[in-house]
């Protein structure tokens, strides 16, 4: 046993008093050394058992010590991406007087990884309101409202003071032409344009400014620059969305023969996580290389996404049966009775009946351009491709169409979430003139009112709601076949309307998606029976309307010339 001098012994009647502040200082010590150690948990501990301890001089002092770890700590946290730990930690951190005000940004930033948008704004916001140095806290700001809160402006305006700092910043002036073009659409040309130049200028070699400067110049027809830049983005490892974009921009530009096939990159785009693509596609086997010789072969065409892209592309199939033995057709389940009353000519099944067809290879159906070698000035159908009965068009008449000799005009003002997103759909308000024009009946063809539109027509305009009567596409062919026009916007509704040969005015926005090369004249080239009407700026809905209401007005005067002609 060891034993121990009684002189090393502190006796119990000798006041400690005198050894406090040397204990303290060891425990200090003993802190900032676990700290320093990584340590933290012990270390941190240690200290806010300190603390109360200390007077006021010392305890300005330790506490700054303190502050300073506990950052250490919480940044580790946030490097691990423990966002709620390091969170605690910063709360803590505030409970002390002097505490840095960069614990405002560092817990907007754990907010924001933690899925708290706006609490992370807030956070942000404090400390652009206290803190000198602004550039990145509006770099952050600008980030979140952008990626989580989807509120473009704000963040412009973020970006914007962000760049008075640092000029020099390729990736803040990348976002802002980005943000300009994607809100703005045709409005701003000069920002977009400046900002992606300056952007180019900082890095020249950049892919994604490379790409969006090529877009936006492709955008507004400069097409000889943009020509330029893609490809130059034909040297920085481009991806399947840049090779897509560049495809898309080559149709818009009639450019069709290397335009759908760079279109052919869609099935390995980066961006597909909303998009879901038939489960055919997945065997690459069976795929048409559009190589191999079909002559003596059973083709398989088969549909790919929504029901517009499958009724434009449908027209192809008369073409394509002289380039193979047989052919079957495989189409969404709501088309279906549409397509065999057309008598394509060819078999027509749905995706759940594929297992049984003995077929040799499969094609998605827009690459049929491809295999036609169709060009803009030879395009099949053009007329109209689609048809429906006399017998069922007039059974649905004696149904569901007021039998009176008032112009009746069909609309459809809006199509899926995607057509939302390029801003092709026009506010219900913008048809309420034709709603309110006397002798005119005006019969909805929106299946979906996605945004309840149709509920706050006022009791002055008349509407009658058509889509509930639907229950396939054959019942939409046959409501159109008793419509005397229709005014609709770029969805399947209008797509249909073309492929049936209806007189129908279709409203564009001044950016349209990639297919529509001609908004201009008489029709839109893939469509004879389709009249443009297109916006002069971004959403100046109006003025086609104007043109629209007109155009009615002069439909109405024949349609009473026509009668008093027949009663004389």
């Amino acid at each position: 046993m060891v034993q121990i001098s009684k002189r090393l012994v502190v006796k119990k009647e000798i006041p400690m008093d005198n050894s406090k502040d040397l204990i303290t200082s060891l425990d200090v010590a003993l802190a900032e050394y676990h700290c320093n150690q990584k340590n933290y948990e012990k270390g941190l501990q240690l200290y806010r058992e300190i603390l109360p301890q200390l007077s006021d001089n010392e305890r300005n002092i330790v506490t700054h010590k303190y502050i300073n770890f506990s950052l250490q700590y919480a940044q580790s946290m946030g490097k691990d991406k423990k966002w709620v730990e390091a969170v605690e930690i910063y709360r803590d951190i505030m409970k002390y007087s002097g505490f840095p005000i960069n614990v405002y940004k560092n817990i907007g930033l754990c907010m924001k990884s933690l899925g708290n948008a706006d609490l992370a704004i807030k956070f942000l916001k404090r400390f652009e309101e206290i803190s000198p140095d602004k550039e990145d806290v509006y770099v952050y700001l600008a980030d979140i409202t952008y990626a989580d809160i989807k509120d473009n402006l704000k963040a412009i305006e973020y970006y914007e003071k962000a760049l008075l700092s640092n000029a020099n910043n390729y990736s803040i002036y990348n976002m802002l032409g980005h943000l300009y073009s994607t809100h703005h659409q045709d409005r701003f040309k000069e920002k977009q344009i400046e900002y992606l130049t300056k952007a180019y200028e900082l890095a020249p070699n950049n892919r994604i400014v490379v790409k969006n400067l090529a877009y936006v110049l492709g955008k507004f027809d400069e097409v000889q620059k943009a020509d330029e830049f893609y490809a130059k983005l034909m040297y920085l490892n481009p991806t399947h969305s840049d090779l897509h974009s560049y495809g898309a921009y080559l149709v818009k530009h009639e450019r069709f023969a290397e335009g759908f096939k760079f279109l052919q990159h869609r099935f390995q785009k980066e961006d597909l996580k909303n998009i879901s693509f038939p489960k055919l596609f997945n065997n690459k086997k069976k795929r048409w290389s559009l190589k191999v010789d079909i002559t003596d072969k059973h083709l398989l065409v088969h549909f790919e996404q929504g029901f517009g892209d499958t009724i434009m592309f449908v027209r192809f199939i008369e073409e394509l049966k002289n380039k193979c033995s047989k052919i079957s057709l495989v189409v969404q389940n709501g088309l279906l009775s549409l397509f065999k009353a057309s008598k394509l000519g060819v078999d027509i099944y749905t995706e759940d009946e594929i297992e049984k067809l003995n077929y040799d290879y499969y094609i998605p159906m827009m690459d049929l351009p491809i295999l036609c070698g169709t060009r803009p000035d030879t395009i099949p159908g053009a007329e109209g491709y689609l048809s429906v009965t006399k017998a069922k068009i007039n059974a649905y008449k004696k149904k569901y169409i007021n039998d009176n000799n008032k112009l009746k005009i069909g609309i459809a003002f809006e199509g899926t979430l995607a057509s939302k997103e390029t801003d092709r759909d026009i506010p219900l308000e913008f048809l309420y003139p034709l709603m309110q024009m006397p002798e005119v009946e005006v019969y909805s063809f929106q299946v979906d009112d996605l945004t309840r539109q149709m509920d706050r027509v006022p009791a002055e305009c008349n509407l009658i709601r058509l889509g509930k009567t639907f229950k396939n596409w054959e019942d939409t062919a046959c409501a159109m076949n008793c419509m005397d026009l229709m005014v609709t916007t770029d969805n399947g509704v209008m797509n249909l309307a073309g492929a049936l040969g209806i007189k129908t005015f279709g409203l564009f926005n001044t950016i349209t998606e990639w297919r529509w090369f001609k908004t201009t004249g008489k029709d839109i080239a893939w469509y004879k029976s389709i009249r443009p009407f297109q916006c002069p700026t971004s959403k100046a809905w109006d003025i086609p309307m104007e043109e629209v209401v007109k155009e009615v007005q002069k439909l109405q005067c024949k349609k009473i010339a026509k009668k008093i002609k027949g009663q004389g």
